[in-house]
């Protein structure tokens, strides 16, 4: 599109408008930026200088004479506490500008909804200790996970027992809990790494911004505040390209007191527009004097002299319009006191006074702080020449704020405390009226709420300091947050530390503001309020919980119980401690544990829907499935339609041999939700196992369409039924070699499925894609044998039977397949050893009762056979495991001296077997 520059005309109004003073060649050089080919412009300014130099009154400027160029503008400052809230702020900005970043913002809304879903509770385990059917079903999916508690960046054990690989582990594992609390994929992906979804959509939502425009200028002013939470994202879609690319019609301007300062800057320095400002000149400081009509010789020089011609006091004192060198002259007056005498108003001089307590200020903060005879004229405070905002909100310039605040504090203390007293009642108020709709573990995550009561604290400690412990108490509960809040409240102890003159607070700032600079800085940040704070009974607790919290998403469920231990130890009724530390347990595989702990809880809350479900999940893990459905039973009384319950009564009622109950549950639950991935693909299962194959194609067909991340590693490829054999990651959670096992499951079983319907090739190509993502999934490869065995692929079959008991040795299902294998090929004689080691094996579930009878069929007497099928049939066997039966006994009965008789009286039996399970 054609590129418009502004008229002469347009940059007058606009530099009338703004009564912008001085600064001549940083004015010039940007309208020349703009008049410049997209392709040959700068765009990375940096401005920087001294507090109360005029950076701010440049950047307003500067984004005056974009609009006049026909640009789209936004200003970043410190209300944004982290990215995401940057983003959010520049697409309200862009959107009131007539250019919405729809895309994004339909993201980010829904980043903030499934975020707090997600955050429920700490992800439970799902592997079915006591799931034993046979065959194919031997090795079913392990089912990782119920939710997630805190999603933002992690920390393992402490700093010394874990490294950056060791949290890359536990953010994979806790993916899939997230994912099967989440159910959609999409929504796994945005809750758990919210930048990599959404900075996407924003740059995105920028380049059609710059398509229609001539150009798009973001500010990020007091840089100085801004920067530690910003830099990284900043750098990483304006210098790298990971997030898609940015339009060379991007300007960017960062502005704050120094320079930023990440090396990361440094071989991009030759791009970069350096704009360094000092105090104005003496003609510029003139200049601006004149311009206020402020002409009187000395009264210029007494000015300039108070001013020390720093940009914001010159402007101040010019504005008052003092009207006579004798009105300044007095060198015991600072020049924010002399102001002050010259507002002629009682009640806006007191309003002026007033308001400057406030961090920041809007109407509703203005009417609460000033005085009721000028309670309506905030946009008189807007306008004076140190204060400054945009949208509803302003605040005062710092170097104007420090002054008032000093002068109030020390010249009556009394009024000080009064007045902080009286604005922290207001927030306490107005974050009461949010709690009428919020409930206690949704609080924090409301970023209004949340901002009430970090005013309402800030206030509180100005007016009296010794509310200190009370302030680290509520820093404990902001650790159950994100980083960027815990920093929030550092901050607010250190200004409040700093307004106040009270070092204790200002140390404890400091304190927790250098814990969040390091890695890891939330857990750095509780291990500084537990051993140095002087916590309460339910604080302290409340610490020991996070830091379990912590430790359980870095995978270390070990060091989260020891320290949900501790959190019980001082508090031992603690509700969501105790859950906590069930859930430790069920990681461990400590399911009695686990149980006893859900059970106390329940007791202690028994109307909670999510407790009970989480009890109902242990204790199917645990084997008791009537217990288990039970449990759901009444969580779905409390609760009737949530699909994730239903989903998981269904699981338990399989497991408990009630199919048709589980498939109505399942059912239920993908009407509710039709992209639960989970539910759909555990509804296959339910039809593999009963025979209903084609039903069970269309259901895992479904379930992988919906991709990877729908399962987001729900499944975990097979069941391990070996005794005492948990979940690898996390009995060990430092292996490196282990595999993403992706939604390979879902293939795996897909490919079972054409196996037991004679569609081998089909099988053979969805178990090559499982093995792709899982390159260690032994009973895939088994069952890719199988079905290579069945085509008449020996030396195929050969390699991959090995290579599964290579990885799983002993296995019962793959020394079958082994057997078979030789026995097909070579006959039984050749097989006899590898029957023999079968036949004297325990059959531990169905599939190893029916090696233990093909062996005694095999090389045993005809009584040994018999008395090995009547046990293997008295077992509760499902259909893949009569069909795989079935297929042994025909190809046993095509070899040299096999006793068909014998083997046409088992198939007999079974094909009845198989054809009543199947009406």
């Amino acid at each position: 599109m054609s590129r418009r520059r502004p008229s002469r005309q347009e940059l007058n109004r606009t530099h009338t408008r703004t009564g912008f003073i001085g600064r001549h060649a940083e004015r010039q050089s940007f309208y020349s930026n703009l008049c410049s080919e997209p392709e040959d412009a700068s765009y990375l300014f940096h401005v920087h200088g001294v507090a109360g130099v005029g950076k701010s009154s440049l950047i307003r400027h500067w984004e005056g004479t974009a609009r006049a160029a026909g640009a789209l503008t936004a200003v970043v400052n410190e209300d944004a506490i982290g990215p995401i809230e940057a983003m959010e702020s520049i697409s309200a900005q862009l959107a009131r500008q007539g250019q919405a970043l729809s895309r994004f913002e339909i993201a980010a809304e829904r980043y903030r909804k499934q975020r707090h879903e997600a955050e429920a509770s700490l992800a439970l385990p799902t592997v079915d200790r006591g799931d034993e059917p046979a065959s194919t079903s031997s090795r079913t999916a392990a089912q990782i996970g119920l939710g997630a508690l805190s999603l933002a960046p992690v920390i393992g054990p402490a700093t010394a027992a874990l490294d950056v690989d060791a949290l890359a582990r536990g953010a994979d594992r806790m993916r899939a809990a997230v994912s099967s609390r989440l159910r959609d994929h999409h929504d796994a992906e945005l809750v758990l790494q919210p930048l990599r979804v959404l900075t996407p959509a924003f740059v995105q939502g920028l380049a059609e911004a710059a398509g229609k425009h001539s150009w798009v200028v973001l500010f990020f002013d007091t840089w100085e505040r801004t920067e530690s939470l910003l830099d990284a994202w900043l750098r990483s879609f304006v210098l790298d390209d990971g997030h898609g690319e940015l339009p060379v019609n991007v300007i960017v301007v960062v502005s704050g007191q120094a320079a930023p300062a990440a090396r990361e800057w440094d071989a991009y320095r030759d791009l970069i527009v350096d704009v360094r400002l000092e105090v104005f000149t003496e003609a510029e400081a003139r200049a601006l004097l004149t311009a206020r009509g402020v002409t009187d010789e000395a009264l210029v020089t007494a000015v300039l002299r108070m001013s020390g011609r720093l940009p914001v006091l010159l402007d101040t004192l010019a504005r008052a319009r003092p009207s006579s060198p004798d009105a300044v002259d007095d060198p015991a007056d600072t020049a924010v006191q002399r102001f002050l005498h010259w507002v002629v108003d009682p009640h806006q001089r007191a309003a002026i006074l007033a308001c400057a307590l406030p961090l920041q200020l809007n109407e509703d903060i203005y009417r609460t702080a000033a005085p009721q005879e000028v309670a309506d004229q905030y946009a008189w405070l807007r306008g004076l020449p140190f204060v400054s905002g945009r949208g509803g909100s302003c605040r005062y310039h710092e170097v104007v704020r420090v002054s008032i605040l000093r002068l109030q504090r020390t010249g009556s203390p009394l009024t000080w405390s009064e007045r902080h007293n009286h604005l922290a009642d207001a927030h306490a108020r107005w974050r009461a009226g949010l709690e009428e709709r919020l409930a206690p573990a949704e609080r924090w995550s409301d970023s209004t709420w949340r901002e009430h009561r970090l005013n309402e604290t800030y206030h509180l400690l100005c007016a009296d300091p010794t509310l200190l412990v009370p302030a680290l108490e509520e820093a404990v509960e902001a650790c159950s947050e994100d980083l960027p809040t815990v920093r929030r409240w550092a901050d607010v102890l250190t200004r409040a530390g700093t307004d106040a003159d009270a070092s204790a607070l200002t140390a404890w700032g400091l304190r927790l503001q250098d814990a969040t600079n390091r890695e890891p800085g939330i857990m750095n940040a509780l291990t500084e309020l537990l051993t140095s704070a002087p916590l309460g009974v339910t604080a302290r607790a409340r610490a020991h919980q996070l830091r379990g919290r912590r430790f359980f998403q870095a995978a270390h469920p070990e060091h989260a119980l020891a320290e949900f231990t501790a959190a019980l130890v001082v508090d031992p009724a603690l509700v969501t401690a105790i859950a906590d530390r069930g859930t430790a347990c069920a990681w461990l595989g400590r399911f009695e544990e686990a149980i006893a702990d859900f059970d106390r809880a329940v007791d202690l809350s028994p109307g909670d829907a999510w407790l009970i479900t989480r009890r109902g999940v242990v204790q199917r893990l645990a084997g008791r499935y009537e217990q288990a459905v039970t449990s759901f039973d009444r969580a779905i009384d409390l609760n009737p339609g949530d699909a994730w319950v239903l989903a998981h009564r269904g699981v338990a009622q399989r497991l408990a041999g009630r199919y048709e109950q589980a498939v109505t549950d399942l059912d239920q639950a993908i009407r509710l939700n039709p992209r639960y991935a989970w539910a759909i693909a555990n509804r296959g299962e339910v039809h593999r196992l009963t025979g209903r194959y084609d039903d069970a194609v269309t259901d895992l067909d479904h379930s992988i369409e919906l991709g990877p991340e729908a399962w987001a590693l729900t499944f975990r490829g097979e069941v391990q039924q070996l005794a005492g054999r948990h979940f690898r990651t996390v009995t060990d959670p430092d292996r490196s070699d282990e595999p993403d096992p992706d939604y390979s499951w879902a293939f795996a079983n897909r490919g079972v499925v054409h196996r037991l319907a004679g569609r081998h090739e089909q099988a053979v190509t969805d178990l090559d894609r499982a093995i792709e993502l899982n390159p260690h999934y032994a009973w895939a490869i088994a069952n890719r044998g199988a079905a290579h065995r069945l085509a008449g692929r020996h030396g195929p079959a050969r390699r991959d039977i090995e290579q599964a008991l290579t990885i799983d040795p002993g296995v019962a299902e793959y020394l079958l397949q082994k057997a078979m294998l030789v026995t097909t090929v070579d006959g039984i004689r050749a097989a006899t050893d590898i029957w023999r080691s079968i036949g004297v094996r325990d059959a531990t579930d169905e599939y190893g009762a029916l090696a233990v009878f093909l062996a005694a069929l095999s090389v045993g007497t005809p009584l040994e056979a018999n008395n090995m099928f009547q046990r293997f049939i008295a077992r509760d066997i499902h259909c893949d495991t009569l069909l795989d039966a079935l297929r042994c006994l025909h190809e046993l009965r095509a070899s040299p001296g096999a006793d068909r008789s014998g083997i046409d009286r088992y198939r007999n039996a079974l094909t009845n077997r198989l054809a009543v399970m199947r009406r």
